[in-house]
């Protein structure tokens, strides 16, 4: 479980009466990027208290945060590091006093954004319509998954490398979500979730990062830099896992029955997402060695 920040989002009509209604959250890790927002599915409750004009103003704002987080995530999934931090939900917070205002952010303990968003709505948004909805299995929930694995199977902290740049030869490097090693790696763990609202850019990451895990299964000459600048060996023969939330619709299979084609050329351990502790066992097997 991570500490995740939020505020609700709310509405404000009139801010000289102060009446309000909770129309939506935002929620983030800044430590990891997953930060996330929800409006509420059936404003019916919100037209009662808000004008048009005063609708207008809040979709605007959920739309203009909603892109922020579009753009931390693409960071995300091009293999950057993300750059919104726990100030800017406080500046936020700060800077909206009219029609829109954000409660000031408090801390929750959740797994991922979506079960952080999930418990924010259960206790604090009235939203039926919502309260129904299945959240789907995110990447992050992926990673929270992973790390739970490693922490189980008591892998050191200073074997662990998040988010590591792996290098193959001269001009091909990919970021991967875990490097365990001490000196030299003994297991790359990627997580993918096929649960994803549009997969349009799912299929070309799968495959960039494949690329450069080919490379390195031809045995080119190559090398993991962690974080911090420290380098690690690897070997062609690394052990490579990928943890996956299986996916649910036509369009997600079908992206999913081609990178298990990938998967499985590269001789790529596939688990579900369920059975993360197994990649951890592993890594201990691995270190053992």
């Amino acid at each position: 479980m991570t500490r995740y920040v939020y505020s609700l989002v709310r509405c404000v009509p009139d801010p000289r009466t102060g009446e309000f209604i909770n129309v939506g959250a935002i929620v983030g890790d800044p430590a990891t990027g997953d930060w996330a927002m929800r409006q509420v599915s059936n404003e019916s409750r919100v037209r009662r208290l808000a004008s048009a004009s005063d609708l207008e103003v809040v979709h605007g704002f959920l739309a203009r945060v909603g892109l922020e987080i579009d753009r931390c995530r693409a960071m995300l999934d091009k293999g950057e590091s993300p750059d919104l931090e726990e100030s800017w939900l406080q500046a936020l917070f700060h800077d909206h006093r009219n029609i829109v205002q954000l409660s000031a952010p408090l801390p929750v303990i959740a797994s991922d954004s979506g079960h952080a968003l999930s418990m924010i709505f259960g206790n604090f948004i009235i939203d039926p319509e919502g309260a129904s909805r299945k959240d789907l299995i995110t990447k992050f929930a992926i990673l929270a998954s992973i790390r739970k694995a490693y922490e189980a199977a008591h892998i050191e902290s200073s074997y662990w490398k998040p988010r590591a740049e792996v290098q193959v030869g001269r001009h091909v490097t990919s970021r991967v979500d875990f490097a365990i090693g001490n000196g030299r790696i003994v297991q790359l763990t990627q997580g993918w979730s096929f649960q994803r609202a549009t997969v349009d850019d799912l299929s070309t990451q799968i495959k960039a990062w494949a690329y450069a895990i080919g490379r390195l299964r031809e045995n080119e000459d190559a090398r993991v830099i962690s974080p911090d600048g420290r380098e690690s060996t690897i070997e062609a023969g690394v052990e490579v896992e990928a943890v996956i939330a299986k996916p649910t619709t036509s369009a997600q299979i079908e992206v999913f029955q081609e990178a298990s084609q990938v998967f499985e050329e590269l001789n790529i351990t596939v688990r579900d997402v369920g059975d993360a502790a197994e990649v951890g066992q592993r890594a201990a097997e691995l270190l053992r060695g």
